[in-house]
Formats: C-alpha cells, structure tokens, sequence
C-alpha cells in the first residue's frame, strides 16, 4: 500500500533483506540511478576492463613521478646512490693505484647501482603501477566522482595531480605508500577530452597539468644501458688489480699502467714494453717524483726491496741515448743555508762514487754508493755493493742535459723504502757558492767585498779638521794631525757603519772616544772605544748590558778633560718589561767607572732626554715628563751625581691663561738640556734646546743654585 501510495519500491528492512546460501544477509547489489532521477549526473567516461597500453603505463608512471613525495624520494635516492657510487669509485681506486683487492667497493658500488636504477628508472613504482593498472574494474567518470563496478567512489576533489597526455588523461590519487592512478582514453570519453579537460580544470584546478599534450616517453632502455656501463666500467676498475692490471695517474695526466702475471709475479710496463727484473710479491708502492717518472718500490720472492723507475720523457734533444749518472757531477744541496744544508749529494768529477749525506739518523744515509742502475735517460737507483737500491735520483723538469758544461735545474731524490717516503729537491751547489757559503759562515767578507778592502787599505782616509774621524767601508779612522798620521779604531762589521753610529764621539789634544752598541739575543750592550796616546792604542771596555727590556733610547757621553767624564743610557718603557737606566762617572780618563745615583725617578718609569756637566761637580739632566707632556723635568747635581734636586722651572704649576702666556713668548717645546753655565757670584743659567731640529734655544736663569729659576731670553742657535 505504501509503494503503490508513493509511486516506488519502498527499501527492505534488515529483516527482509535476502540471505545468502550461507545463511547471512546478502550485500545489496548496487544500481546506478535511473535516468532523470537525483544522482551523480552525466557520465564523463566509461572505462571497461582492459589491459593498459604501454602508451597508457607509460603516461600513468610519468605522471605518479611529479608528485612532490615521489620526485623528493627519487632525489634521496639519487643523492644517496651518488654517495655510495663516490665512495665505492674512490674504494675502487684505491684498489687500482695500491694494487689491493677489497670486498667493500663492491659492495658500495652495487647499492649505489641499485639505487640510481630505482631513482632513473622507477623501477618499483612502474611495476606497481602496470599491476594496479592491469587489475583495475571497469568504472565510470561522473562530474564529481569515479564509480567503480564493485561500488566503490574515488572523489575528483581528492586528486593530487591531474596530467593529460597525447591520447590520455591521467588522473592520480596519492596514497600513502605507492600512488593510485586511472588513465582515460580519450576514446572513453562521452563527449571529448577537451571537455573533460575543462571540467576537471574548473574542478580541481591546483592540480592539473594540461600544457601541449605529448607522447609519454620513458626512455629506459638508454638509461639502462648508461647504468650498465658506468657499472661494468666500475667493477672492471675495481676488479683490476685480481685480474693483475693496476697502474696510476701523474698530476700532469701522464697515466702508468703495469700488468703483473697471477702465477709467476712478472710485472711488465705496458708503456715501454719492459718487465722488472725481479717477480713481485704483494703490493706495489707506486710514487711520482717528476710528472714524467714514476718510482715503483716492490718486494720479490726473498722479502728484499726493489724499484724500478717508469720514465715517459727525456731532458735532451731526445735524438741519442746519455747516461745519467756522469750528469750528477759536482755538489747538490737541499737547503741554501751553509750551516742546515739538509740532504746534500756529492759527486766528484774524477770518481764513479756518488755520497749521499742527509741529517737524520739510520745506517743508509751518509753512504757512498759505487753501483748505479740506469732508466731510461732521466734517473738511476743507487745500489749497495750487494746491488740493493738506496736511493733513486731523477733529472728535474728545469733540467738541461744538452749543455754538457754547467749544470742547469734540478734533481730529485728519495729513498727505496715500502713505507712512505717524501722526494726531496736539490739544487746545484758551485765552487763559487760553497766558497761564499764559507765566507758566510766564518763571518768573513765576501771576495768582492775583500777586494774592495784591500783596495781601500792603500787609498789613506781623508779628513776636513786637524783633529777628525771619518768612517769608510774598511773601518773607523781618527787622526791628530789633519791627516798626515791617522788610526785605524774599528774594523768593516764591528757596528759602526756611518758616522752617525759613533755619537757621542769626543776628541781632546791627545785622547779620543767612542760608544758601539751591539745586540745580543736578550738585549743590548754599550761598549767604550778609548785611547789615550792619539790612537797608537785603542782599549775597549764594556760599560753596560741591557737584558729583557726595549732598546736603548738615549746614550750619553762626555770628558771634560783627560781625567773627568760621565756616561748616561737609559732604554724604552712598557708596561710588560719596564726600563732600565745608568749613569757612571770616571776620574781617570774612563779607565775606571763609578755608578752614581739616577735622578728623580729615571729606571723606573722615566729616562733621561740629556745631561751636561760644567766640571766635575756640577751638572743637570733632563728626563720625560709625567704623562707624556712635552715639557721636561730638569734635575741638578752639586756633587758629580752623588746626589740631585728637581729645578722649579717657569712653567712648572701654571694655570692655563699663564702657559698661554708663557707660550706667546716663544716657548712651546722645550726639550733636552744642551748648557749649564756658572755666571760668578752665584748667578747660574742653563739652556734647553727647543723645536725638532733643535734650532732655538730657551735660556733659564736664577740668583741661586737652589732657583727659582726664571725665563731669560729664546734665541736662535747659530
């Protein structure tokens, strides 16, 4: 009553729902809806059963591929394979260069093979994808959704990419592990594929793909073939040396290439055709000492050690065959250093024996060794009198063998040993250099400069005074007499070069002194140059070492006779190594010296600027101010140094407006004390010289020795 009521067939309750031959309820068969009445609307395609064409495999593999997950997988897979292929080549190479046969570059090249297939080729996904594709049920397109023919609905809005293709449009659901793809014909299509094209466009725009439709082309055979030849090429590389080839490349790209027989151990140069004269048992130690000579160091059947030198070039014209060993004549040294030669070869032109002589300890260094293997026209091995090679020495790269007369360039020597060795370069040592070198080394003047000295010794020194010294290349030279006589007081290299380095410098009647400073490794030290009989005898006598501390900054001398003087040095300050000062005065024409007190606080944190004495009892020094001021602190002695009092100067406590003052009157940087000047009846000036070149003098005056002293007159220094 109800249906007939309603115009339909009313749905059966669960209880009238037809049971299957096992007693359970049937599922109900689904019918798609009638025309005209509410449901998915027209149908876009209708896609039967059907095995997949390679075209439409194909099409749905490169579509799955340009899912993000997909392509950011290749690329791991592709970075890791790169990885693994790089270690399994460099695993390779090893094997080839140091003639070993290693499992792990195999093992590495084979993942990295398998995993570039999976990253080029998809072989996993193309494979899922042929059997999703050729088990797939018959199923319509509608607007909105796909209907499969067991029921089941894959909703357009939940694609993850949409790729059209020429003959096909691809539709690509992405799960979580392998990607579910539909491919629609366009033959399936109800009304075309361009109207497909637009629907799903207006539907699901983010994720279609549509461009210029092409044919999908996978290309595996050529990456298959490219994958199998990088392989075969990688395994062949690695397997070299079981298959007794090994071999290596110099940095010149000169390449080495040796094939050893498995059961007799005879290794030959493929590159000259020779064979090593003894089989070689284990490893080959292969070294470039030029990039066109190779060094291979092996071991044959009675554990001894061998090399044989691989040589690709020639250091002459290339027209004849010379021998190597008579170009080794003469000295040839690592190091130019006469004293640190480091290893040193010596061939003597009247003698076969070649001496190897090198600083470090064992018994094959320092030998000489009479038997000489030849290779080639660029090295020899040196053997021990049992013929066991020592060394080997190769002809340079610079070297000329066509001059035949004086050596030019280089050698390179190693020595023969299985454990790494370094090659050394020596040069070309002359009967020039090595005389040089001695010179050097004695401390002794050139040959040119001794001829230039002994040239010198014959020409007399020329004066401009009565009394006078002069400086010359040869030495120091004073005279008494305008020239007639003269007295040589240093030699060439004692530290006095120019006439600058010997001030101060005093000359009286009959005496004449000097200071030279010289350096030590800590320090410094002064030293007085004095003669008292016009040069005939010259003394030297230490006055003071300076250790751990700044250079001397200021050195001062003077005699007022030939009984009284005085000597004054002080160095550098810092706040690391302090200073140091000193300051003697002698009574007997500097034989001897007595140290005096310093002023103020000279040694410790100021040094002296200058110091004058107007006899042996009274005298002034000057020392840097405090804080680096360019106003000087003037300190007074009435005793020879015995003891001292600060001078209370004119600008000492001034205000500003008084300094300014002060300054207009010409008085703007007074420096060292130069004078001090007894007037009689207790009246007392000094003089400071002032300005950088010293061209003024300021002149300070006072009524007592004790001050206050006052500003005199500024006067020009004539």
């Amino acid at each position: 009553m109800d249906e007939l009521l309603a115009g339909e067939t009313a749905p059966l309750s669960p209880a009238e729902e037809p049971m299957d031959d096992t007693g359970e309820q049937a599922p109900a068969e689904f019918l798609p809806p009638a025309d005209g009445e509410p449901g998915f609307g027209e149908p876009l395609a209708d896609l039967p059963r059907m095995q997949p064409t390679r075209q439409e495999w194909a099409a749905a593999v490169l579509s799955c591929r340009k899912l993000p997950g997909q392509r950011l997988e290749r690329l791991v897979l592709a970075l890791v394979g790169t990885l693994a292929l790089l270690a399994g080549g460099y695993g390779a190479a090893l094997n080839f260069f140091r003639d070993t046969t290693t499992a792990q570059p195999f093992v590495l090249l084979a993942v990295g093979l398998v995993l570039w297939a999976e990253a080029l080729l998809g072989l996993r996904i193309s494979a899922a994808l042929w059997n999703d594709l050729c088990r797939r049920p018959a199923c319509t397109l509608y607007e909105d959704t796909v209907l499969q023919e067991d029921g089941t609905q894959l909703p357009l809005v939940e694609l993850a990419l949409v790729q059209r293709y020429r003959g096909c449009t691809v539709l690509v659901w992405n799960r979580r592990h392998l990607p579910l793809a539909l491919v629609v014909p366009n033959a399936a299509c109800t009304q075309s594929a361009d109207a497909l094209q637009r629907h799903l466009h207006q539907l699901v725009p983010a994720v279609c793909r549509f461009g210029t439709a092409r044919t999908p082309r996978l290309h595996r055979p050529a990456k298959a073939a490219g994958l199998a030849v990088v392989g075969v090429a990688l395994f062949a590389f690695a397997l070299a040396p079981a298959l007794g080839v090994a071999g290596t490349i110099s940095p010149t790209g000169t390449v080495l290439m040796l094939s050893r027989d498995p059961e007799t151990g005879t290794v030959t140069d493929l590159h000259s055709g020779q064979t090593f004269p003894y089989p070689v048992v284990g490893r080959m130690k292969k070294q470039w000492l030029t990039g066109d000579c190779c060094a291979i160091t092996y071991q044959t059947t009675d554990g001894s050690t061998h090399v044989y030198l691989a040589t690709y070039g020639d250091r002459g014209s290339g027209y004849s065959y010379y021998y190597v060993a008579p170009l080794l004549t003469g000295t040839w040294r690592q190091y130019e250093d006469a004293l640190n030669p480091g290893i040193t070869l010596r061939c003597p032109s009247a003698s076969p024996d070649i001496q190897v002589l090198s600083p470090s300890a064992g018994s094959d260094y320092s030998q000489i060794y009479s038997q000489t293997v030849q290779f080639g026209t660029l090295g020899v091995a040196l053997c021990d009198d049992e013929g066991l090679p020592h060394w080997t020495v190769v002809l340079g790269r610079d070297y000329d063998a066509s001059d035949g007369v004086d050596p030019y360039g280089s050698l390179i020597i190693c020595p023969v040993s299985m454990e790494p060795t370094e090659a050394v370069t020596l040069h070309y040592y002359s009967e020039e250099d090595q005389e040089r070198d001695f010179r050097e080394a004695m401390g002794l003047p050139s040959v040119e400069e001794e001829e230039k000295l002994q040239e010198l010794e014959t020409t007399p020194p020329t004066f401009s005074a009565e009394q006078d010294y002069t400086v010359r290349e040869d030495g120091v030279y004073f005279t008494w007499d305008g020239g007639a006589t003269y007295s040589k007081a240093l030699g060439p290299g004692e530290g006095v070069e120019t006439v600058a380095d010997m001030d101060p410098c005093v000359m009286t009647d009959t005496m004449a002194a000097f200071l030279t400073v010289s350096d030590f490794s800590s320090g410094q030290s002064v030293t007085l140059h004095l003669t008292r009989d016009k040069g005939k005898n010259w003394q030297t006598i230490p006055l003071v070492d300076f250790t751990d501390v700044h250079p001397i900054d200021y050195l001062g001398m003077d005699f007022l006779d030939d009984s009284f003087g005085w000597f004054a040095a002080s160095t550098g300050w810092s706040m690391g190594t302090g200073m140091l000062a000193e300051f003697y005065t002698t009574h007997d024409g500097g034989l001897t010296w007595e140290d005096q007190l310093l002023p103020g606080k000279v040694g410790s944190t100021d040094g002296f600027t200058g110091m004058v004495f107007c006899n042996e009892n009274i005298g002034a020094a000057t020392t840097h101010s405090p804080n680096e001021s360019d106003w000087p602190r003037l300190f007074l002695t009435p005793d020879g140094g015995r003891s001292w009092q600060e001078a209370i100067l004119p600008w000492d406590n001034l205000s500003d407006d008084e300094l300014s003052a002060l300054i207009a009157q010409g008085v703007y940087a007074p420096g060292r004390v130069t004078g001090i000047t007894d007037l009689g009846d207790d009246h007392w000036e000094v003089t400071l010289a002032q300005g950088a070149n010293e061209q003024q003098e300021i002149v300070l005056s006072a009524d007592s020795f004790d001050g206050p002293w006052t500003l005199k007159e500024v006067r020009e220094v004539s």
